[in-house]
């Protein structure tokens, strides 16, 4: 029902606190209303843009932002906003033209140069693009790191810098190193000091130990499922836990369930000073930052200490590159040797895995599991082979596996779940067409899946293939249970080595672990031809998954033993 007699300010409130709510198509509902009053206010077009964006409407968001530009060519929010909802769509040049135009309006903003600069495909067009874009960004950061007309200017929104270099499958440490000293050195002069009392709490005899756990993403979030039996299992007489809401995030049952876990919630504000303010006033002994890279503040919030120990870890599998972040956990099972080269942090092996993933979370449609391949309209009698990762973890290099496999068996068909927005199934379908025409022939995409379907469309499947450079993480504890095997490429890097860390734990011989694609293709093509290998296989690992996968307490453990040890270090004075 439109409100058009309602004062225009009231209509602006009204939309603000739904939106505040995430209560975004209500806000729509309120935008729309106050543009039949305010038709030529940019403000409101851009504001609309953002409400529409959020409810999957990509294509009216952008008229709704070009309307704004339009009416404000001046607007550099505006325009981010164009250039992230490109990027979102794997859009890379028309990214880059709206970036250029905001930075037009401050050519010397720091902010804009670095969201000029770093703009990277969702689905890359090949390795060459990766590679054009890596080229340019690096060539750009490295003429702001010289140019001393670079200012902070505190308004700028900064976008996601350095979160799409974890995909390339390349050790970018010094890169991220040089981008936190970069980004310490400008904020620096607008920050104020860590107070004292931060540094050094109060005395440690007779108290609890303040733990506080810090992400934008306690929802229902692969980063909650993550974390959650941590937070769980933490021995409530050593430690008082406090989960640190970092924005608004999303107000649902599995955000009010982790706040029900712990003895503190906190809302952190908008403003940069008054979330130091806040932290600070917490007393924390040591700040967790569950998924460092994965919000775009955290970089400058990082550059003055919250907490006398900082850590982060596993939640987002790089390093922070933050002089500010002492330690960096993970597990035994999943580090090569050389680990400690990755990290800027001090890194810490965990016993095992780095997360301890409850089995009541695992959450699989009983009925979509009961049926099976019909349930999902899948063919009864093909060979189906999987992938059911972010389409931000499809790197070119993949395409040749995909490609060795249609060709040793014409019959295989490969099963993708279609990601948000669905022009990025476009894009890969259009890369394989040039890289893989075989594989591209034999390409299913399943929309509208929910998560509880996800492990009934697993054990559907003959195979799952894990992605190169960048595997499976939480998606290996939802996919592992129903027994289908994973073929993986054991990496050199973490955030290759899960599924190879996970078969280790659950004491699985003879599991499908690659050196290389190649040998990833021959692993896989040799259980599509072996269905009694494979059924032994499927059986051994869901047993193996079932006995020694879920709900472990050896990583609580762990965690409490380095938590209490980095503590009574700091307070020694000790360096990490």
């Amino acid at each position: 029902m439109r409100r058009a007699g309602v004062d225009p300010e009231q209509l602006c409130r009204e939309a603000e606190n739904l939106r505040n709510q995430g209560r975004h198509r209500e806000a729509l509902a309120r935008q729309e209303d106050l543009l039949v009053q305010c038709p030529d206010t940019a403000i409101h077009w851009r504001n609309y843009g953002l409400d529409l964006s959020r409810a999957g409407r990509d294509a009216d968001a952008i008229c709704a932002y070009q309307r704004a530009n339009e009416l404000s060519p001046d607007d550099i929010d505006t325009c981010t906003s164009l250039a992230q909802i490109y990027q979102q769509h794997s859009l890379v040049e028309e990214a880059i033209h709206w970036h250029g135009e905001a930075l037009a309006q401050h050519p010397d903003s720091l902010v804009l140069r670095l969201n000029h600069a770093f703009v990277w495909p969702v689905v890359a067009e090949s390795k060459a693009q990766i590679d054009a874009c890596r080229q340019r960004c690096r060539e750009a950061f490295d003429r702001i790191l010289t140019d001393p007309k670079v200012y902070l200017h505190p308004t700028h929104v900064a976008t996601h810098h350095t979160l799409g270099l974890a995909y390339h499958g390349i050790n970018d440490r010094a890169w991220l190193e040089a981008y936190g000293r970069l980004v310490s050195h400008h904020v620096g002069g607008l920050a104020p000091a860590t107070p004292l009392q931060v540094l050094r709490p109060e005395p440690l005899e007779g108290r609890r130990l303040r733990l506080g756990f810090l992400s934008a993403c306690f929802w229902n979030n692969s980063n909650s499922r993550a974390f959650e039996g941590l937070l769980r299992a933490i021995d409530r007489q050593r430690f008082t836990l406090v989960l640190i809401h970092l924005g608004n995030g999303r107000e649902d049952p599995v955000r009010r369930r982790l706040e029900g876990l712990v003895d503190e919630v906190v809302h952190c504000p908008a403003a940069l000073t008054e979330i130091w303010q806040r932290l600070w006033s917490l007393r924390l002994d040591l700040l967790f930052i569950t998924d460092i890279a994965t919000n775009a503040i955290l970089p400058a919030l990082l550059t003055r200490r919250c907490a006398a120990v900082q850590a982060t870890g596993w939640g987002f599998p790089c390093t922070s590159g933050l002089s500010m972040v002492d330690y960096y956990l993970s597990g035994d099972l999943v580090e090569p040797t050389d680990g400690q080269d990755h990290y800027s942090e001090t890194l810490i092996r965990l016993s095992g895995l780095p997360c301890r993933y409850l089995s009541e979370n695992l959450n699989v449609d009983a009925e979509a599991a009961a049926i099976g391949r019909p349930y999902f309209f899948l063919p009864e009698q093909l060979p189906l082979v999987g992938c059911l990762q972010s389409f931000w973890k499809l790197h070119p290099d993949f395409d040749a596996v995909l490609e060795a496999i249609a060709q040793a068996e014409p019959e295989v068909l490969f099963v993708f779940v279609e990601p948000t927005p669905g022009t990025l199934a476009a894009a890969f379908r259009q890369r394989l067409q040039r890289s893989a025409p075989t594989a591209a022939e034999r390409v299913l995409m399943l929309t509208g899946l929910q998560r509880p379907q996800y492990g009934a469309l697993a054990g559907c499947l003959d195979l799952l293939l894990d992605t190169l450079h960048f595997g499976s993480g939480i998606s290996f504890y939802e996919s592992i249970a129903s027994g289908t095997p994973i073929v993986s490429v054991e990496g050199p890097l973490l955030r290759s080595r899960y599924v190879a860390g996970g078969y280790r734990l659950m004491g699985l011989q003879g599991a499908p672990i690659a050196a290389d694609p190649r040998q990833m293709a021959e692993l896989s093509i040799a259980l599509l031809r072996d269905p009694e290998r494979r059924a032994q296989l499927r059986q051994r690992i869901s047993e193996a998954a079932a006995a020694h996968l879920y709900d472990r307490m050896d990583l609580v453990h762990s965690f409490e033993d380095f938590a209490l040890a980095a503590i009574a270090r700091s307070r020694q004075g000790g360096t990490p």
